[in-house]
């Protein structure tokens, strides 16, 4: 097995800073915009129609794509990852799609790029919490501490729930008030679901050790198998020994 880029060291070092920059980028925007963006009503993409948010808010959204893209190449360290793979491999798309389209205002009402951030959000949002719940049922009967299994299904049932609340106090701001504090649960799953990136770069690097493994073990098994190739060369003969007749049993 050839060790790719993605299970290089150089890479676990971007995931990291990748996912930290998107954290970082987050808070910072709530500290320096606290007196123009209300955290209990207004969103998080909210912060992207002024500066700073219009460079920290893409700057923090690309950073999970980033994060995202080389766990979808490494893998997370369980079996039949494929799907979860896969699901991660998409995700980053939806991320881009979120940084470069702005949410609409009370102005500018709900555009086409309003529609396209607003779904593209909500399906990075799903596919996440997708992969925590594959992450959950894959690492059953495995080797994977029963800490991290626990955090997963902290994080996958967090998720849900600020998700489902999320997307009623969106669609139907009138049930329970929930337009006036629909900036908390959206707040929560982004803190949440940034913590299941960072566990899930630590799982994968399972994956990374597998590979790593699997170089030491093909190295030896080659160098056997050109040994035992060149221990089957034909021995050359003197000519003159081929010529020369055999006698067995002669006396002098």
């Amino acid at each position: 097995m050839k060790k790719t880029m993605f299970h290089s060291p150089a890479a676990g070092v971007v995931a990291g800073t990748a996912i930290v920059l998107s954290v970082l980028s987050f808070v910072v925007i709530h500290v320096t915009m606290s007196d123009t963006v209300h955290p209990l009503t207004g969103t998080v993409s909210t912060y992207a129609l002024r500066f700073p948010g219009n460079v920290l808010f893409p700057t923090g959204a690309m950073g999970l794509a980033v994060a995202c893209a080389i766990l979808a190449g490494r893998g997370v360290g369980l079996p039949r990852q494929e799907p979860i793979r896969w699901i991660l491999a998409v995700t980053p798309l939806m991320l881009m799609a979120t940084a470069v389209f702005r949410t609409g205002t009370p102005q500018t009402g709900l555009t086409i790029g309003a529609q396209i951030h607003r779904y593209s959000a909500g399906a990075a949002f799903i596919a996440l919490i997708v992969v925590a719940l594959l992450c959950i049922h894959r690492s059953r009967g495995t080797d994977v501490p029963i800490g991290v299994r626990r955090m997963l299904g902290w994080i996958a049932a967090l998720s849900l729930l600020t998700f489902a609340v999320t997307t009623v106090n969106t669609f139907w701001p009138g049930f329970l008030s929930g337009g006036e504090w629909r900036g908390v649960p959206q707040r929560v799953l982004l803190a949440v679901q940034s913590a299941q990136v960072m566990v899930l770069l630590v799982s994968s690097r399972r994956d990374v050790h597998a590979a790593e493994e699997a170089v030491e073990t093909v190295k030896p098994a080659a160098a056997s198998r050109a040994a035992t190739r060149g221990s089957r060369q034909p021995v050359a003969v003197p000519s003159e020994l081929v010529s020369a007749p055999v006698l067995t049993g002669a006396g002098a």
